[in-house]
């Protein structure tokens, strides 16, 4: 079955709380283990940025309830498009708080698809590649242990 995936940044919206953040987790969790979708949210204190991946139909499910959601506004799509394997393959919904720098680094380069070794900025990777390094750290594992957003 062919996988898909969608990147997005929005804005938080004004005085949005850690617990309203747990709930966005908990509830994103539920749903996309049921829609079979993988992904990952992070937080930077004002913006979000969202990446999921899985069934085109589970992804259209999961991005019309993140479309309808009151917890952030002005969404920009980075990227949406195939992807031929799952990056995020153990997580429902993977959260993790993020310097505004690094969202910066991270959302104001292209996003030319989902390709993990995408081309380099001066010394840092661009777009997606760019969202998996940040992930990956410097232990090089695929998916470091989480760090809960909210409480």
């Amino acid at each position: 079955m062919p996988l898909r995936a969608i990147a997005y940044v929005s804005d938080a919206i004004e005085g949005i709380q850690a617990s309203d953040i747990d709930r966005i987790l908990v509830a994103a969790s539920s749903f996309n283990k049921v829609a079979g979708v993988t992904g990952v949210l992070m937080f930077d204190g004002a913006r979000f940025l969202q990446y999921f991946e899985g069934p085109e139909d589970g992804v259209d499910s999961v991005y019309q309830r993140v479309l309808n959601a009151r917890s952030h506004r002005h969404l920009h799509e980075l990227a949406r498009g195939p992807v031929a394997t799952r990056h995020f393959p153990r997580w429902t919904m993977a959260s993790a708080a993020v310097d505004a720098d690094v969202l910066d680094g991270m959302t104001a380069t292209p996003w030319e698809g989902f390709v993990a070794a995408a081309p380099v900025d001066g010394q840092r990777r661009i777009g997606f590649a760019r969202l998996l390094e940040v992930w990956t750290g410097v232990t090089g594992e695929l998916e470091p242990a989480a760090v809960t957003l909210g409480s």
